[in-house]
């Protein structure tokens, strides 16, 4: 029953594109434009240098390896933070079950773009910085919930490598499938026509655009909804990611339930 009702919702997708052509043609062109100039510059070099930092096994500086995937995971953003704890699990730097737990607390927005955008929605630097302050204390929160089961084995190895063009590979690969999921998402969203809310907990970018011209009530609270849970397309991602790592995507998902809870009470009494 399940398969025939996938088939039934495929091939009403497929006579959406054929009838909405036009729409998927200007969405895609408009994921591209959001990928190449919000995405993609950020992404690919953080990518890049925190694969580096890996490989020259700078992370041995930190105690707590799951510490340094929490600090690194601040400046990087997402899906970056999933690569980080992907290339410690598989250099066994940490157990599996170290690197499932640090799912929880290392989910991300990009800060700079997370600034600008909440700038433009509330044009108040004091709401762009409280509400940017909740997104980073939720996750440190989440972190010291958790933290009994990060295992205290620590894992080191002396063996450091220097292969830029590995890590160029890594960073194309990944912003190229982040390219995809951000078009399927942006394209899904417009030929159903869904509304704010569902946009927004879909693809996070089109929930926020849609807040910076609706002057609606809740407005903090919607935005602080979108960002922690990170919507489907970061979803998407990071499980791609984790995927090639053999770690399972459950952690992330618990982790962004949560920290929606957290976050949306944080921004109610503040």
């Amino acid at each position: 029953m399940k398969k025939k009702l996938l088939y039934l919702t495929i091939l009403v997708l497929i006579f959406l594109v054929f009838k909405n052509y036009s729409i998927v043609l200007s969405s895609s062109i408009k994921a591209i434009n959001l990928w190449l100039y919000k995405v993609f510059p950020y992404l690919f070099i953080m990518i890049i240098l925190n694969d580096t930092l890996i490989n020259l096994n700078f992370e041995s500086l930190f105690k707590n390896k799951s510490v340094y995937c929490l600090i690194a995971s601040l400046f990087s953003g997402s899906p970056t933070s999933a690569i980080i704890i992907g290339n410690l699990y598989k250099q066994n730097k940490f157990d599996k079950n170290t690197a499932e737990t640090t799912l929880l607390f290392t989910y991300f927005a990009n800060p700079l773009f997370l600034y600008t955008m909440l700038n433009s929605i509330f044009n108040s630097f004091k709401i762009t910085i409280k509400l940017m302050f909740i997104h980073y204390l939720s996750n440190i929160i989440i972190y010291f919930l958790y933290r009994k089961k990060i295992s205290s084995r620590i894992n080191s190895s002396n063996k450091s490598t220097f292969n830029i063009s590995s890590s160029i590979k890594k960073a194309m690969n990944t912003t190229i499938m982040v390219l995809g999921t951000i078009t399927f998402y942006l394209v899904l969203s417009d030929i159903l026509n869904l509304n704010l809310l569902l946009r927004g907990l879909i693809e996070m970018t089109q929930g926020l655009n849609a807040l910076i011209t609706k002057p609606i009530i809740l407005k903090e609270l919607l935005a602080m909804l979108f960002i922690s849970f990170g919507g489907l397309s970061i979803h998407t991602q990071v499980k791609c990611i984790l995927d090639d790592y053999n770690l399972n995507y459950s952690n992330f998902f618990k982790g962004r339930a949560l920290q929606t809870i957290i976050a949306l009470i944080l921004t109610t009494i503040t």
